[in-house]
């Protein structure tokens, strides 16, 4: 696997069962942070970048597009 922090997260990297997930507490503490944006949705989605943020704030390599949160680097299965 390539390095997943070298490069926007994507969608399908939900599916990845490699690349892991942040914990559980970062994950809610990223979605409090959306929940506060004024470009979160009705839906659940981000404006700027239109993902779901319920799935976003569990990937490790994913990014707000408005700076807000950041990647958080784990040990995933591809790590030597």
């Amino acid at each position: 696997m390539t390095d997943p922090y070298s490069r926007p997260a994507r969608p399908w990297d939900l599916f990845n069962k490699e690349l892991g997930r942040v914990a559980t507490d970062v994950a809610q503490e990223r979605l409090a942070i959306c929940k506060e944006c004024p470009f979160l949705l009705p839906t659940g989605n981000c404006s700027k970048c239109g993902c779901f943020m319920s799935a976003k704030v569990k990937l490790p390599n994913a990014e707000c597009p408005e700076h807000k949160w950041g990647q958080v680097r784990i040990n995933f299965k591809g790590d030597i």
